[in-house]
C-alpha cells in the first residue's frame, strides 16, 4: 500500500481551509449590505472556524465521494466544507451546555461575545449575551452547511439524499447530546449507554455521515452505505474513546481546551466507569467527588489518571480501540470500491486510533 497520509491529509486541509475562507468572504460581502453588527458576527464565526482543526470530516466526505467517482473534485472539495460548517455549529453550542471557555487554544465563541459586550455595551449581561449570540451563530452555520450542499452542482436527485443525510446527522448528534447531559445527572450509566451516546454523537457526524453524504453525491446504493456503516461506526466509537483518553492524558497544548474538562462536566466516560468498577471504597469516593467539579487541581487530575491506570481501565480503553480499528479495518478491506479510497480509508483508520490531538 502506498498511501503518503500525512501529505493527503495537508493537501486537502489546505484546499478545504481556502474554499472556508472563500465561503466566510462572500457572507461578510453580503452582510456588508444588512448591518455591520452582523459582518462582525461573520468574520468572528470565521475565525473561530478557521482557527484550527483536523478537517477529517469534510476529508471523509471527499473520500466517501472517492469511494464511487473521481469526476468534480473541485466540485466535491467545495462540499465538503459543508461538514465543517456543521462541525463550528456543534462545537459553539456545545461550548455553551459544557461551559467551555476555550477552544482550539482560544476563547469559545459565547466568551468571544461575552467579552465583546463588555467592552461596547455593559457587563450587567455580558454572559447571558455572549451566549445568545452563540446560539444564533451556530444556527447560523447549520445553515450556511445546508446552503452549500443544496447548491452542490450535482445531480438533483443525489444532493435530495445529502440533504436528507445532513438533517439525519444533525438529528442523531442531538439525541446523542441529549443523552449526554441526561448520563451526567445519573448515578450510574452502563458501557452500552456510553457507546449509544458515541454512536449518536460521535460516530454519526464525525465518519458515517459525512462519508455518506460524500457516497451519495458519487451515486451510492443503500448496499454501499451499509458497508459504510459498517466502517464509520466502530471507527467513530474508536475515535471517541481515543478523544476521551486524551481529555485526560493529554495537553492543553495539544487538544486546544484544559486537560480533565471531562471531570469537571461529570462525564462519565468509558475510562471513569471502569475505574470505578475496579477501584477501593476510598478511590470511588474521591471519583464520585471529582466529577463535575468546578475547579480541579493538577493534583487531582494526576491522581485520577493513577486511578484510571492503576485499575486497568486505561489498558481496556485502549484495547477497545484497537477492536473497533481492526474491526473497521476489516469491514472496509473487501468492498467493491475504488482502490485509492479504499487504501485512504484503511491507512486513515489507523492514524485515528493513534493520533495525540
Amino acid at each position: 500500500m502506498s498511501v503518503d497520509l500525512n501529505h493527503i491529509i495537508a493537501y486537502y486541509q489546505a484546499q478545504i481551509n481556502d474554499r472556508l475562507k472563500q465561503f466566510f468572504d462572500k457572507k461578510i460581502e453580503e452582510a456588508s449590505n444588512l448591518s455591520s453588527d452582523i459582518q462582525e458576527v461573520i468574520i468572528n464565526a470565521k475565525e473561530y472556524t478557521l482557527r484550527g482543526g483536523k478537517r477529517l470530516r469534510p476529508i471523509f466526505l471527499i473520500y466517501g465521494y472517492k469511494c464511487f467517482s473521481e469526476d468534480d473534485i473541485d466540485a466535491i472539495i467545495d462540499v465538503s466544507i459543508s461538514v465543517e460548517l456543521m462541525q463550528s455549529y456543534l462545537l459553539i453550542h456545545d461550548d455553551i451546555m459544557d461551559e467551555d471557555e476555550l477552544r482550539r487554544g482560544k476563547p469559545t465563541f459565547h466568551i468571544v461575545y461575552k467579552d465583546i459586550c463588555e467592552r461596547k455595551f455593559e457587563k450587567d449581561k455580558s454572559f447571558r449575551f455572549g451566549e445568545n449570540i452563540a446560539i444564533l451563530t451556530g444556527d447560523l452555520l447549520e445553515a450556511y452547511g445546508e446552503e452549500v450542499l443544496a447548491n452542490a452542482p450535482f445531480k438533483g436527485e443525489y444532493i435530495r439524499k445529502a440533504l436528507i443525510k445532513y438533517a439525519e446527522i444533525v438529528k442523531n448528534v442531538n439525541y446523542g447530546q441529549m443523552l449526554d447531559i441526561i448520563s451526567e445527572m445519573k448515578k450510574t450509566i452502563t458501557e452500552e449507554e456510553i457507546l449509544m451516546i458515541h454512536k449518536l454523537k460521535t460516530a454519526s457526524y464525525t465518519i458515517e455521515g459525512p462519508l455518506h453524504i460524500g457516497a451519495l453525491l458519487g451515486g451510492a446504493s443503500d448496499t454501499d452505505l451499509q458497508v459504510l456503516s459498517n466502517y464509520g461506526i466502530p471507527l467513530g466509537l474508536a475515535f471517541q474513546i481515543q478523544d476521551d483518553i486524551l481529555g485526560l492524558f493529554g495537553s492543553e497544548k495539544k487538544i486546544g481546551k484544559p486537560v480533565g474538562s471531562d471531570l469537571r462536566e461529570g462525564k462519565k466516560t468509558l475510562l471513569v466507569l471502569h475505574a470505578l468498577k475496579r477501584c477501593d471504597d476510598k478511590e470511588k469516593e474521591f471519583i464520585i467527588q471529582i466529577l463535575g467539579k468546578n475547579k480541579i487541581t493538577k493534583e487531582e487530575i494526576d491522581r485520577i489518571r493513577d486511578i484510571v491506570t492503576k485499575t486497568g481501565a486505561l489498558d481496556y480503553s485502549i484495547k477497545l480501540i484497537k477492536k473497533y480499528t481492526k474491526e473497521a479495518i476489516k469491514n472496509i478491506k473487501n468492498a467493491n470500491f475504488r482502490t485509492e479510497a479504499k487504501e485512504f480509508l484503511i491507512e486513515i483508520a489507523d492514524y485515528i486510533g493513534n493520533r495525540e490531538y
